[in-house]
């Protein structure tokens, strides 16, 4: 029988092992931009303290990935979105919200958190290094950096879209420190600091990452970028499922010209929450609707495409496969089933889209509606090289 005094003890070793974990994180080395800044001004030692102490919470149980990353076993009531102002007074419905669904096609090619306690979800735990990488991306990700190459559809008078999905597939293409390149469906309205985004599909980044591997990603923003964050690095999404998170690296991407590793995605408004689904119906979490003051009752816009980012010296690395574009779907990136969520919660087929293509010199997409008969499904293909800068 374990007494309160055990009890007192495993708290406690607990605490001091996360409390540990942190100084570890917190005196560690970090490089970016070719420059050691593990040095930082008083201010933003206390701030990053700070949000280390905000977003890492004390788990019921911590999981070593074999990937390097850590992830604690949080319970669902207290995940750190739950702290943000905004939710406050939210009612948390925890019963039926955790779900274990499993899927063993997802299981050939993604990497997946070992299943965490009944009541917790997995949140992965945020470092020193995580938090000053990302605020290195947000410094060096402007626009005038970043490159196209996709359809955009824009909801009709008197429409209003309640989501975007299509299944598209992983590549693995080769980036220097300072690019990244990536898939994505990407939902948004308004425009300055008024612009909402909420997106999701997959990158490689080293800036945000740390490594090469090809990750799932989402992002999301109310203001225009003042606030918001990549996957779980702020206040914002709620974890739903006990394995799959919002970053999940791959171990198999797709083959030039032969087998193609695909996977749905969808983000569907649903009783005012922007919920993410992958692959056959698996649910990851969502995102409150408190938090995009512009998808008021909906959003406006829709990218389906690739994007990426050029380096330092203005070289901007392969999307998709890195291949020249041509008319063979598996030798570059693909969205099949390229829809959109209508006010009837139906899906639809875009209409009059427009291309959304930045750099011709090296990208390019192609878009085909379905067959006059439907039998064929409405897809984007996408890619290119990559190379010097573009005009």
């Amino acid at each position: 029988m374990v007494s309160c005094l055990d009890i007192t003890i495993i708290n406690f070793v607990a605490v001091a092992l996360l409390v540990m974990s942190l100084i570890q994180m917190y005196h560690a080395p970090i490089i970016v931009e070719g420059r050691r800044v593990d040095v930082l001004s008083e201010e933003e030692e206390l701030d990053l303290q700070r949000q280390l102490t905000v977003l890492n919470k004390l788990p019921t149980k911590t999981i070593h990935a074999p990937w390097g990353d850590i992830y604690d076993c949080i319970e669902f009531h207290k995940q750190p979105t739950f702290d943000h102002p905004l939710f406050k007074n939210y009612t948390i419905k925890m019963r039926g919200e955790i779900v274990s669904t499993k899927n063993s096609q997802l299981e050939t090619f993604m990497n997946q958190v070992d299943k965490c306690p009944k009541g917790t979800v997995p949140i992965r735990r945020t470092t020193r290094k995580d938090l000053i990488r990302v605020k290195s991306v947000s410094a060096n990700t402007a626009p005038d950096k970043q490159y196209r190459a996709g359809i955009s559809y824009t909801a009709k008078s008197g429409e209003t879209v309640y989501g975007a999905l299509g299944l598209f597939n992983f590549w693995n293409p080769s980036v220097n420190q300072y690019q990244f390149s990536s898939t994505e469906i990407a939902l948004s309205a308004g425009s300055g600091e008024h612009n909402s985004i909420l997106k999701h599909g997959w990158i490689v980044d080293p800036q945000l990452y740390g490594s090469n591997l090809t990750r799932t990603f989402a992002y999301w923003t109310g203001d225009g970028g003042k606030t918001g964050c990549y996957n779980n690095l702020c206040h914002g999404f709620v974890q739903v499922h006990s394995t799959y998170t919002l970053d999940m690296p791959l171990y198999n991407s797709s083959v030039v010209g032969g087998q193609q590793i695909a996977s749905m995605t969808a983000i569907t408004l649903e009783s005012g929450k922007w919920w993410l689904t992958i692959h056959d119906n698996i649910r990851i979490g969502y995102w409150p609707g408190e938090l995009f003051p512009a998808f008021v009752p909906g959003a406006t816009n829709i990218f389906w495409g690739g994007r990426v980012k050029s380096g330092k010296d203005g070289v901007s690395p392969p999307m998709g496969s890195g291949r020249p574009m041509d008319d063979e779907f598996r030798n570059n990136g693909y969205i099949e089933f390229a829809l959109y969520v209508d006010m009837e919660n139906e899906n639809q087929v875009p209409e009059q889209i427009e291309y959304a293509i930045d750099c011709f010199e090296h990208y390019n997409a192609r878009y085909y509606p379905p067959g006059e008969d439907d039998e064929e499904d409405n897809f984007v293909h996408f890619g290119g090289t990559g190379g010097g800068n573009c005009k």
